[in-house]
This record gives C-alpha cells, structure tokens and sequence, in this order.
C-alpha cells in the first residue's frame, strides 16, 4: 500500500466532500478532514476503525451484506442513485448522506465519498409538503411566468373554474380571465416587491357562470426565471351574505320612509309612489306600478318608471289584478307584456274594503330574470305596506267624513234651533200685526212678506235635512243602514256587498232614491217572499245599480204593483230602468230585483 498511500492522501485531499478509503475487510484505512470533521472525530481517530462505525446500528447487518456484495463485483456508483442512506456521528447522532463508491484498482479497497444532505431532505421536505397543501387546498392555486403564461394549475382552481389542468397550463392568463384591472392592478404592485394584497374580483368559469373570488399575488423568483403565485378564493357565500345584509338595510330603510310617509299625513297616491320607487330598487324592476281594482275596472294609483310602465301593461291591467287577487299572498301572477319584459303582480287586499279597494302590486323585470324566494318576501312585503295604505286611507277618509258630518249636524241644529224659529216668531209677529195695518198696499207688501218667509223656512228645512244626510261617499252607510232596519222583519241579515264604489261621490238625490227603493224591496221579501236568504249588491261602475236576489217563492203574479211602480217611476226620474224577474228553480228559485241608474254630471256629487 506504500505506492498507493501518497496517491490517496493528494487525491482525499482535493475531494471536496467528506471521503474514507476502506480495505476489503471493513476497515478505514484514510479519512480527509472534511470526513473527520462531518462524523465529529479528531485528526487520526477515524483510521482503523470499522465502517460500520459510521452507520447507525439497526442499519449494520444490512450495510455488512451490501459490502461483502460489492466486494465482490466492485463497479463506481455515483452520488444520487435514490437510495436512502444514513450515517451516525460519534456523539450518536444521524444524518441522511448521499454516498458515491469508487473502487481503488491497485489493490482492493475503495474510495467512499460522503455528503451531508440534510438541508436538500428538509428543502425537498417542505416542497413535498407545499405540493400536498396546493393539491389537497380547496382555493386555487396557480403560478405563471413574468408574461402571464400559466406554468401550473392545481385541483382546487379546477373545481373553481372547471378548466382542467391541460386546458390552461402553456395559455396566458387574459384568454381565461379577461379584462380584470384589480388582476392588472396586483400584477403591477408584484412587480414593484410590495407586501400582497387581497383584492375581491369576478372571474368566469368554464360554462360562463360568474364567481365572486377574492386574489392575492405573491412574486416567484427561480435561479433562471421570475414568476408570480395567485391563491384565488370563492367568495360567493360571503358576498351573497352581505348583499343579503345591505338588501335587510334597504328593506329597514324603506319600511321606515314607507310608514314615516304614512304618519306625516301623506296623500295616499304620495305614499304609493314612495312604494314604488322601493320596489323598483329592492325587486330591480325596470318599472312599478300599484294598480287598484275598482268596480271590474283597475287605475294606477301610483308609478315608478313611466317611460317603461304604459307599453304594454296597462291595456293588460285587469287581468294582472285578478292574478295577483287570485293567487293570494305571498304567490304571484306572471305574465310576459313586451320583448324582453315581464310583469309580475302581488295582490294588494284592503281587510276593511276588500270588496273594492283591492289590487296589485306590479313590478316590471326583465324577461327570464329569476325571481327567488327573497324576492318574492320583499315584494309581497311592500305589497302589505300597500296595503297598510289602503286601510289608513280608509279610516282617515271615514275620520275626515265623520267630523263633516258632525259640523253638518252642528249647522244644521243652530238654523232649527235659532234661525228657523226666530223666523218663525217673526212671521207670526208680523201676521199678527196684518189686522192692524190700514192701507191695502202696506197690508200686501207684509203679507207678501209673510209668504216669503214661509218659503225661506221651507228651504232652510230642505237645506237641514241635506246636512243630516252623509256627504258623498256615504252611499254605503245609508245602504247598510236601510240593511239594518230590515233584518228585524226579515228574521234574519241580508248579505251585503260592494263594488266599485272606492272613493267616487254619488249625488245626495241618487242616494235618498236608491235608499227608498232597496226598503221597499226588502219590506216586500218581508211582507210575502217567506224567503230565508237575501243579498243586496251596490255596484257602481259607469252607472249605479241595486240587485236584491231573494230564494223566496218567487215573484208570481202580485195583487198590488204599487212597490215596483214607485221603484220603475223612481228609477225612469233618473233615467234608470227597473227589471223584476225569477230566480229558476235550477238555481234555487226566487225573486232577482235590479234597479239601475246612469250616473251623469247631473247625477254624481
């Protein structure tokens, strides 16, 4: 070994890793010092000793097999070849090595390389773990180079977006996410080396749905190229919440100036298009409207949007109303009016007018535009502050009328009270005085006098009963009244309904006629009808008519017409028309008694 010695000493002295020269039986015959100071031995100490020293003991036997083998056939094996190799230190402690074997041809030993790896097993350590945390994450996860090309796609923005890993990766990021300046804006504070940032955008999947997420980019710097890193999360549950939230907020928003409107003794049309401007807003409708059944008939109350409103739905008004009417809240009516537009009606019920006060609610959107559950919440919510409108238009109207009423009242108390009476004393003084009066000229002048007060009494009379009597829309209070008086006769309520009279004045004269003909009409299903059932229904449309239907024995031939000629004369007075017919036995048998009426300017107050 004396030729070979001074050889191995230069060439374990230029190796750059930790080396030893092993005889066939094991045993270290030379170290360099980078070997004596990786394994923690002092200069000297390593030769003699057995390689197995070197190696972790559960390993031992193993390493003693793989050394008798390769003794056998000795070949070179370069560093790298994957095996996991390990090796101990003297104080005990292990440490992964990669090793490269050379044999010695002049005589049978071998040359050991050894290097320490421990820094390349906990790099490819956390890289392997990294790789586990981007393919197992939920978020996607993507990397592309300074140009924008995608170098890597991971299963989470696959699921996300639907394009596979072949479908994107060696594509720049514009053909899938165009247009995106928040994208732009991040790219360009990487490039700059600011701290990242989380910006919330819109992308597109694969089959063009829109996601709300929420990216961050983060820069890439490899020995040979840079890079970027995007962590791109869905944010769609949270965006859907606080839009949920900012929609409560404008629902609070708009009850609060809905019924603020109502308190600040707002006209009813006033605090509909307050209504209406909420829809528009909280159903995003091209248009609103609330449409109020009257009569068969339907009015918009109020509107928002009306260079879209009066295309094409008002001619449709009356069948919408009867949608919404029909299908009760919270359901809704549907119904396609223009291109590209839809109208959608809410019932709109007055609990205290529902005969006549009834309606829609109708909210115009874009064709096909998906109207979900919240929607439909928030709309019939509006429809019920609608409602609410109604119903406190109502009792402010019967307010209002009640204090007319009791002025009138008052009014016309004082003239029986203090005018009529003191006229009255004052024609008495003066028909008194007549014998007294000489001259035939003067006794005239005061009987003349005389008669004109008698005519001014008269008329006051005329005027107190008008003032007794409900202005205007008391229609209905008179006809419940005469309702009322008949039902200790009848043995029982007649059912009473309404329809179309809403807000409309019907004059006093048409009033007291109808009245007188509806107590003649009742007094005779009283008198000879024996019937067990009556309905009265007051409708008011382009003119007015009463209809008493009675189950009674029917009509026949009557003794007396005196009561239908009074309702005829009553109702030709008017212009109207009288029709008295039978009920057939099929539908129950009876009288059916129409009096109807025109309603001209001569006729409405």
């Amino acid at each position: 070994m004396s030729q070979t010695e001074p050889l191995l000493a230069t060439v374990l002295s230029l190796m750059p890793d930790a080396a030893v020269v092993v005889d066939a039986k094991g045993t270290v015959v030379a170290a360099n010092a980078h070997a004596e100071e990786l394994f923690g031995y002092e200069p000297g100490v390593l030769v003699g000793l057995s390689i197995e020293a070197l190696v972790p003991e559960r390993f031992r036997p193993a390493h003693r097999e793989h050394r008798s083998a390769y003794a056998s056939s000795p070949r070179t094996r370069p560093m790298g070849t994957g095996l996991e190799l390990y090796a101990r230190r003297q104080d005990g402690t292990e440490f992964p090595v990669d090793i490269m074997l050379a044999p010695v041809r002049e005589g049978p030993l071998v040359i050991a390389a050894v290097r320490d790896i421990t820094e390349r097993k906990a790099a490819e350590a956390a890289q392997a773990e990294l790789a586990a945390i981007v393919q197992s994450s939920n978020d996607g996860i993507l990397s592309m180079t300074e140009e924008g090309v995608i170098t890597s796609w991971n299963p989470g923005a696959e699921k996300m977006f639907g394009f596979r890993p072949e479908d994107v990766v060696g594509r720049h990021i514009s053909l899938l996410f165009p247009d995106d300046p928040v994208l732009d804006e991040m790219l360009a504070l990487a490039r700059k080396g600011e701290a990242p940032l989380t910006r919330d955008t819109r992308w597109q999947t694969s089959a063009g749905r829109v996601v709300d997420v929420a990216i961050s980019v983060s820069p890439l710097v490899a020995s040979s190229s840079r890079g970027y890193s995007l962590l791109v999360r869905d944010i769609t549950e949270r965006t859907e919440a606080e839009a949920r939230l900012r929609r409560q907020a404008r629902w609070l928003e708009a009850t609060a100036e809905i019924r603020l409107s109502l308190l600040a003794e707002a006209t009813l049309e006033e605090s509909l298009t307050v209504l209406c401007h909420w829809a528009a807003e909280l159903g995003s409708a091209q248009a609103t409207a609330v449409l109020l059944a009257e009569g068969g008939r339907a009015r918009v109350a109020a509107r928002s949007g009306e260079e879209v409103l009066p295309l094409g739905v008002l001619p449709r008004v009356p069948t919408l109303v009867a949608q919404a009417i029909a299908s009760g809240v919270p359901e809704h009516g549907h119904m396609s009016i223009v291109p590209d537009l839809a109208a959608v009606a809410l019932p709109i019920v007055s609990q205290g007018r529902k005969d006549d006060r009834a309606g829609a609610l109708v909210v115009l959107r874009q064709e096909g535009s998906h109207l979900d559950e919240e929607d439909v919440s928030v709309l019939s919510g509006l429809a019920s502050q609608a409602s609410l409108a109604l119903e406190l238009d109502a009792v402010r109207a019967d307010r209002d009328r009640l204090l007319i009423s009791a002025d009138r009242e008052r009014i016309a108390r004082d003239l029986h009270d203090l005018v009529i009476q003191r006229l009255f004393g004052a024609g008495l003084r003066l028909q008194g005085a007549l014998s007294l009066i000489d001259s035939q000229p003067a006794a005239s002048r005061v009987a003349s006098t005389i008669d004109d007060l008698d005519t001014t009494i008269k008329e006051i009379r005329e005027a107190i009963f008008a003032l007794e009597s409900a202005p205007g829309t008391s229609l209905r209070a008179r006809v419940l009244e005469t309702v009322a008086d008949a039902t200790e006769a009848l043995g029982f309520g007649p059912v009473t309904s309404f329809h179309g009279l809403g807000d409309r004045e019907v004059g006093l004269q048409t009033q007291l006629e109808l009245a007188a003909v509806l107590r003649e009409a009742l007094s005779n299903v009283a008198r000879h009808a024996h019937a067990s059932q009556v309905e009265v229904t007051v409708t008011l449309e382009d003119d007015l008519s009463l209809v008493v239907v009675d189950n009674g024995t029917g009509i026949g031939k009557p003794r007396r017409l005196s009561g239908i000629a009074n309702a005829r004369a009553r109702a030709e007075l008017l212009g109207g028309s009288l029709q008295v017919s039978a009920v057939p036995a099929a539908k129950g048998g009876g009288t059916r008694f129409e009096w109807r009426v025109p309603l001209g300017p001569e006729h409405d107050g």
